[in-house]
């Protein structure tokens, strides 16, 4: 597998052929409780949920397709408590990459990551989201962001568009 597409609404399936496709509305996790316990005693997550394999599927693929709903300039609510569960997934360790510092596990293969924001989102809200955006991926090697906005009404235009960009 070289792509995945995370999602919090359906979408057409066959728009990502070469992509395994996770609608964050359709599996199990828990939410994290925030106290870092895993990474304050280098333990994995105490959850044992649907995260790990894909963490698995994220680990493996070089293009990282975000579908979400974007609200008051941040990811809506299934994508921003995936993000944040997501944190102990990864080692707390550093190294250098290219002169940026990344985390050790992250450090092999880096991603390149397309968002489509849906919603009605101004520039101002925009701009908020690219700053939470880039401040979120700090520690993590990743090549390149490409970022597109939509209404939810154009949604389905823009991923015909981008249909098949997983395919190369």
């Amino acid at each position: 597998m070289k792509n995945i597409v995370i999602t919090d609404k359906d979408i057409p399936l066959e728009l990502f052929k070469e992509s395994v496709i996770v609608n964050l509305n359709n599996i199990k996790y828990s939410a994290c409780t925030g106290d870092y316990t895993c990474l304050k005693k280098r333990s994995p997550c105490r959850y044992h949920d649907d995260i790990s394999v894909i963490n698995q599927w994220i680990g493996e693929a070089s293009l990282i397709i975000l579908v979400t709903h974007i609200y008051c300039g941040c990811f809506d609510t299934p994508l921003k408590s995936f993000i944040e569960r997501n944190i102990a997934s990864y080692e707390p360790y550093y190294t250098t990459v290219d002169g940026t510092t990344c985390h050790a596990s992250l450090a092999q293969q880096s991603k390149k990551i397309l968002l489509i924001g849906y919603g009605d989102i101004s520039e101002h809200e925009q701009k908020m989201l690219m700053n939470y955006l880039h401040d979120s991926l700090l520690g993590y090697s990743i090549s390149s962001i490409n970022t597109y906005f939509c209404t939810e009404e154009e949604l389905d235009n823009s991923l015909k568009t981008f249909g098949g960009v997983d395919r190369g």
